[in-house]
């Protein structure tokens, strides 16, 4: 399924650092036009009351709804047409085909209950609402899929193996071609209200309309060749058909179940969410960042860097700005956390310079934060976190903290206490961490 398949970036390394931000937060997301052009705009504004819009709360579900009866209504005549020409004909493939149409009214019915069903209000056992049930309708979606293609394959062999002839008049061509068209209009219409509203379970569903599109030309081509003298050409149009819905069932259910585990931001929503706290004067950095989507709502939770210098009721008046900002720019709940960092000791820049080095050197790092430098040059203690790349065992984290520890120490006094904590991103490759984990610590003194 679009998407679901598509390979992570090439891992990037970089210091957390205000330009850094500022390149990835212009440009990376594209608004689709609202509401679509044509036939299923009128829909659209028939449907929903004027002005409205994907993001406002609400409106994501009455969406979902619009597409799921669109489909059932269509899908029901289509599946009509095609299980009465399967039947007279006798084919398999149009049955077979007739009967993928008939999944895709089950689906469309699933995904307007599971829409239905998150717009329930939030209660005490789902204090984040009930937004995620979306994903498990495209699940549902998937299994039906699957379990159909095996169905499929049991009876393509058979025809396969025991070829009955199948003709089919010239009017009866033509209206199946008819419904061709009429499919590839609801799976275009599917796919423009799943971009709108970031939907998984629309763009299940467009890609179950897809299918059933391509499976009724393979149909439509089998009784042409059937026409010329090719008994088993219906049988093996049926296992081409039941191969293409096992591969959507298999794509759907990756695509709902990887969001269901928890997926990492897009590179997209980091940028804007860092964009959006290092905008409010007094941010010096933006990390430790985590996002967790339930349908249309978010929670999203961040660190900032202040300087040490602020008194507390200026920290938690720059928290809240950064919060409103967050919100305001993603939508959802924002949380911050402040982390003071005191860059007027003499031996900071030295200790950044180095640390900025060692993160550009090492393959398995991205970038530090947390940097914090204390005492007199005789009993200096240095702190900082260092981030690992995705997929880093946690068993290499005491070898890494070692590695940055002793390219530390060598820059700074003999007796300097040096910390070094390696934590795991929550977040894309490439774009500085979302989360820390917990992270190895290693101290040691006197280490040169």
């Amino acid at each position: 399924m679009g998407g679901a398949g598509g390979s992570l970036a090439a891992l990037m390394k970089a210091h957390t650092s205000h330009d850094t931000h500022q390149k990835y937060a212009a440009g990376h997301q594209t608004t689709p036009a609202w509401p679509p052009r044509g036939f299923s705009g009128w829909l659209i504004r028939r449907a929903l009351p004027p002005n409205t819009q994907p993001g406002q709360p609400g409106v994501r579900a009455r969406i979902g709804l619009v597409q799921g009866v669109v489909s059932v209504a269509v899908n029901l005549i289509l599946m009509a047409i095609k299980a009465a020409l399967g039947w007279v004909l006798g084919s398999v493939a149009l049955l077979a085909d007739a009967m993928h149409s008939l999944s895709d009214i089950g689906s469309s019915v699933v995904i307007v209950i599971g829409f239905f069903w998150a717009r329930k209000p939030r209660d005490s056992q789902h204090p984040y609402g009930h937004g995620r049930i979306e994903l498990v309708t495209a699940l549902v979606v998937a299994v039906l899929l699957i379990v159909i293609a095996l169905e499929f394959v049991r009876v393509g062999i058979g025809r396969i193996i025991h070829p009955q002839p199948v003709h089919a008049a010239w009017w009866m061509l033509w209206i199946l071609a008819g419904t061709i068209f009429l499919k590839q209009w609801v799976a275009l219409f599917c796919r423009r209200l799943a971009k709108a509203t970031d939907s998984t379970a629309l763009a299940a569903d467009y890609w179950h309309h897809v299918a059933d599109a391509l499976s009724t030309w393979l149909v439509l081509l089998a009784l042409l060749t059937a026409r010329l003298g090719w008994a088993g050409a219906d049988g093996w149009a049926g296992l081409v058909i039941a191969g293409f819905i096992f591969y959507t069932g298999i794509q759907t259910a990756r695509a709902a179940i990887s969001p269901l585990l928890g997926e990492a931001p897009s590179p997209a929503d980091v940028a804007r969410i860092q964009q959006a706290a290092l905008d409010i004067p007094g941010v010096r950095n933006a990390h430790d960042l985590m996002l967790h989507t339930y349908g249309e709502d978010r929670v999203i939770s961040l660190h900032i860097e202040v300087d040490a210098g602020l008194t507390a009721l200026q920290v938690h008046d720059l928290s809240e700005q950064v919060e409103d900002r967050v919100e305001q720019t993603l939508g959802g709940k924002a949380i911050v956390h402040v982390d003071p960092v005191d860059r007027s000791h003499p031996q900071y820049e030295r200790a950044e310079d180095v640390l900025q080095s060692v993160v550009a050197d090492h393959d398995q790092l991205t970038e530090f934060h947390d940097l914090r430098l204390e005492g007199p040059p005789h009993r200096l203690t240095l702190s900082v976190d260092v981030v690992a790349i995705a997929g880093t065992r946690e068993a290499d984290y005491p070898a890494i903290a070692e590695r940055v520890k002793q390219a530390i120490a060598k820059a700074l006094p003999d007796d300097a206490h040096v910390s070094v904590t390696v934590e795991t991103p929550y977040h894309m490759p490439g774009l500085p961490p979302t989360g820390k984990s917990a992270g190895q610590s290693i101290d040691t003194r006197g280490t040169k």
